[in-house]
C-alpha cells in the first residue's frame, strides 16, 4: 500500500498553465469540427480557399486533436493525487469525499451534453470514480497497472484475433449512427429539440468512440500517469527533475517520429480492415501518447527555465484555474453560434472557425483574468468545491 511523503502539496502554476493550454487546443478543434456537427460541408468553390481549409484542419489535427484532452486527464489524475494526499497527510479518508464529488461530475456533464454532444466529464466521473482504489496500490503496481491500460490492449487483442482468425469481426463501436441522429436537430431543430437529443444520444456516442478510439483504456491510464507523476513530484522544479524531463522529451521524440511514419503506410502495406483498424488506432494512440508526453516534457523545461515563456505560461493560468467553468462556457457558445437554433454557422469553412476560436479564447480568457481579482476559485469549480464539502 502506498505511504504519503511528509512533503507539501503547493498549488503549482505551471500545472495550472498546462490545463490552460490543454483549453485553448481543445476549444480550437471543437470549433473546427463544429461541436461535432459531422456532416459532409459543402465544397469550397475557391482553389485557394479549398487549400487553406485542409491545411488549417489537417495542422490542427495534428498539432492538438488527441493530444489536449490528454494533457487534461493527466491533470486531473494529477489534481486527485494532491486532494486525496492533503487528506491522507491530515489522516482523512477522500474516498467517499471524491466520489460523491465525481456524482456532482456527471450532473455537470450532463448538464454540459444537453448543450454539446460531445462532452467528456460524464466519462471523466465515471473512471473518476476508480481512482480511491487506483491511489490505495504501491508506485510499482500503480505504474505496471498505467502501463497496460496506456499499451491499448483492446486494439491489441483485436489485431491478435484478426491475424489468427480470418473470420475475426471487429467490435462494432461505429458512433456514426447516433451522430447522424443528432446532426438532424443540431441543424434544424429547436433548442429544446436539439439538446433532447444530445442528452439521448450524446454519451452513447461518446462512449462508442471512446472504444473505437481507443480511450476507454487511455482516459483511466492518463489519470493513473498523472497521479504517478504527482508521486514522483516531477512537476516540481526539484532535485534533478528538470533533467528527468529532458530525458523524457528525448525519448518521446525518438519515439514519435517512426511511429507516426509507420502509421501513414499502414495502408500501403495492410488491405484487410479487420487487421488494418486496430493496428492503425494501436499506433495513433501511442504516436498521440508520445506527443503528448513532449508537449509536457517540453512545456515543463521552459517554465521553469525561461523567465521569458514562464511569464507567457502564468499568463495561461486564469484560464487553467477556471478550466470547467471555461470548458462549460465554451459549449454554450459554440452551440449557439453554430448549431441551427442559434446563428447556424454550421457550413462556414474551417479557416473562419479558427478565428471564430480565436475570439471565444480572447474572451474566455479576458473573464477569467477579471474574475480571478476577486474570487479563489472558477465560478463552477467554486460551486464544485462548496457541494464536495456540502455537510462540513
Amino acid at each position: 500500500m502506498y505511504q504519503t511523503s511528509n512533503l507539501p502539496n503547493t498549488r503549482l502554476h505551471v500545472a495550472d498553465a498546462l490545463r490552460g493550454i490543454a483549453l485553448i487546443g481543445i476549444i480550437l478543434i471543437h470549433n473546427v469540427d463544429h461541436m461535432d456537427f459531422f456532416v459532409r460541408l459543402p465544397p469550397a468553390t475557391n482553389e485557394w480557399v479549398a487549400w487553406l481549409n485542409r491545411i488549417t484542419r489537417d495542422g490542427l489535427y495534428f498539432a492538438f486533436s488527441g493530444k489536449m484532452y490528454s494533457i487534461f486527464a493527466l491533470m486531473f489524475g494529477f489534481s486527485f493525487f494532491i486532494q486525496n494526499d492533503n487528506q491522507v497527510k491530515q489522516g482523512k479518508n477522500f474516498s467517499l469525499r471524491f466520489i460523491w464529488r465525481m456524482t456532482l461530475l456527471v450532473v455537470f456533464g450532463v448538464l454540459n451534453t444537453f448543450f454539446y454532444c460531445g462532452d467528456i466529464l460524464v466519462s471523466y466521473a465515471i473512471f473518476g470514480m476508480l481512482m480511491p482504489l487506483a491511489s490505495k496500490l504501491n508506485t510499482k503496481t500503480l505504474a505496471m497497472l498505467c502501463c497496460f491500460l496506456l499499451v491499448q490492449p483492446l486494439e491489441i487483442y483485436q489485431a491478435i484475433s484478426a491475424l489468427f482468425d480470418s473470420n475475426y469481426q471487429l467490435i462494432n463501436a461505429s458512433s456514426g449512427e447516433y451522430y447522424r441522429l443528432m446532426a438532424v436537430t443540431q441543424e434544424h431543430g429547436t433548442l429544446w429539440e436539439a439538446g433532447y437529443n444530445s442528452l439521448r444520444y450524446g454519451q452513447l456516442a461518446t462512449f462508442k468512440w471512446n472504444i473505437s478510439s481507443g480511450r476507454i483504456t487511455q482516459i483511466p491510464g492518463l489519470f493513473l500517469l498523472g497521479m504517478l507523476l504527482g508521486r514522483l513530484r516531477l512537476f516540481y522544479n526539484e532535485k534533478n527533475n528538470l533533467n528527468t524531463w529532458l530525458g523524457i522529451l528525448a525519448i518521446t521524440l525518438v519515439v514519435f517520429f517512426p511511429l507516426y511514419g509507420l502509421s501513414n503506410l499502414l495502408s500501403d502495406y495492410i488491405s484487410r480492415r479487420e487487421l488494418l483498424v486496430p493496428v492503425r488506432g494501436l499506433l495513433r494512440a501511442w504516436t498521440n501518447l508520445a506527443q503528448t508526453i513532449s508537449y509536457v516534457s517540453l512545456l515543463v523545461l521552459l517554465f521553469y527555465s525561461s523567465a521569458t515563456i514562464n511569464r507567457m505560461m502564468t499568463k495561461l493560468t486564469c484560464l487553467g484555474r477556471a478550466s470547467m467553468s471555461n470548458y462549460l462556457i465554451h459549449s454554450m457558445i459554440g452551440a449557439t453560434l453554430y448549431y441551427g437554433w442559434g446563428f447556424g454557422l454550421l457550413r462556414c469553412n474551417q479557416v473562419i472557425t479558427v478565428f471564430i476560436a480565436i475570439g471565444i479564447i480572447l474572451l474566455q480568457y479576458y473573464l477569467s483574468y477579471w474574475w480571478f481579482k476577486t474570487h479563489s476559485h472558477g465560478p463552477m469549480e467554486g460551486l464544485w468545491k462548496k457541494l464536495t464539502w456540502i455537510n462540513k
